[in-house]
């Protein structure tokens, strides 16, 4: 008899999920000062010239993929990094923009990793990334034009001041992930990047 029992309990155990992982504040997650966004969002703030942003774009693409209806992700090219120069690097926040516009983003972000992390070459001036775009058959005259746009210019601004306003409360590394313009994810705990993902999914629907 007890067989019989210890046997339909072993086969009920499949159905009986591992317990989740319960998100607290402090552990998992901070509050940030900012502005709330309105609608469900995902802020990347990273460096084309970091390695860990190189390596943990596979991820970025997957938290894409995993995005509820109606939600964002958007990426923010940080400036000011150690032993870079700062006009290259407003360049390539500009090129960020100016793909987005050209609705390049998903060829000239891997396009521009791979030029710095995978040929180990480095982009002198414009020109350099004007030639990145062209190679990836974007019309020479729509980047001229689109990149010295009062709007590209605009949007760099902003970026710069997105950076500052995280970097005034301390978090200074690169990737963050800033999710609603309101909560920074914690991963002192977390130990694969499913973990990491569902926390991030956590607070994207968190609704207080």
């Amino acid at each position: 008899m007890y067989k019989k029992l210890f046997a339909v309990i072993f086969l009920l155990l499949p159905l009986f999920p591992a317990q989740a992982i319960e998100f607290t504040e402090g552990d998992y997650y901070v509050e940030i000062k900012g502005n709330v966004t309105a609608q469900k969002e995902i802020t990347e703030f990273f460096s084309f010239y970091c390695p860990a942003c190189f390596k943990q774009e596979p991820f970025m693409n997957q938290l894409k993929i995993a995005l509820p209806e109606g939600a964002t992700f958007k990426k923010n090219h940080v400036d000011g990094m150690p032993g870079r120069n700062p006009e290259i690097e407003n360049l390539l926040t500009k090129a960020l923009i100016a793909a987005k516009h050209l609705n390049v983003e998903d060829k000239i972000v891997p396009a521009i990793f791979n030029y710095i992390h995978l040929n180990k070459a480095n982009f002198s001036n414009e020109k350099d990334i004007k030639n990145l775009f062209v190679i990836n058959d974007v019309d020479g005259d729509k980047f001229d034009k689109v990149f010295s746009s009062f709007s590209v210019n605009m949007g760099a601004k902003k970026m710069q001041k997105n950076t500052e306003n995280i970097r005034s409360q301390g978090f200074t590394s690169v990737p963050t992930l800033i999710i609603n313009g309101k909560y920074k994810p914690v991963t002192n705990k977390i130990k694969t990047m499913d973990e990491y993902k569902n926390l991030v999914l956590f607070l994207l629907n968190k609704t207080a």
